[in-house]
């Protein structure tokens, strides 16, 4: 089977778009209550991290689908947002998660990357680790379709 290489392409970036991403990411109420941390910011590329919490769990203890969908779809928009115009914003218009295993874990990683960022349209894709004893696993993933929005009232970077 022909491994998958994917290609790191340039992503054109606008202003401070480390600034405008922390800044909209402190504007996030739903992180800052699950405890997530930005690690890094880059053109295209964001990573976030979060502590296991058992607020957040389902029935079984492990951390619930719905709180792992959640930062995988702010870390896949955050990674949209840095490489939107200064004046625009995106909004999640689908996504799909596939969940891998059971996220039981000290802490959680979520990497989120732009795969192509369009003009109306952004292809996004994130990935959740389960961090251990310094081991990483992933846990799930999800690709996700961002629109741009410009000139809405309520909506900006």
């Amino acid at each position: 089977m022909p491994q998958l290489i994917w290609e790191e392409c340039r992503m054109q970036t606008y202003g401070d778009y480390d600034a405008r991403v922390r800044e909209s990411f402190a504007r996030q109420a739903m992180m800052r209550s699950l405890g997530v941390e930005i690690i890094s910011v880059g053109a295209g590329d964001v990573v976030f991290e979060m502590p296991f919490g058992a607020d957040f769990t389902q029935q079984h203890g492990f951390m619930h689908a719905g709180a792992i969908t959640t930062v995988l779809d702010s870390a896949a928009g955050f990674a949209a947002l840095s490489v939107m115009p200064e004046e625009a914003g995106v909004l999640t218009i689908e996504l799909k998660t596939s969940l891998m295993r059971v996220a039981k874990a000290e802490r959680f990683r979520f990497h989120g990357r732009v795969v192509k960022a369009g003009r109306s349209v952004c292809f996004t894709e994130a990935v959740a680790y389960g961090l251990e004893e310094g081991d990483a696993v992933e846990v799930a993933r999800l690709t996700a379709s961002m629109m741009v929005i410009s000139g809405r009232e309520g909506v900006s970077g």
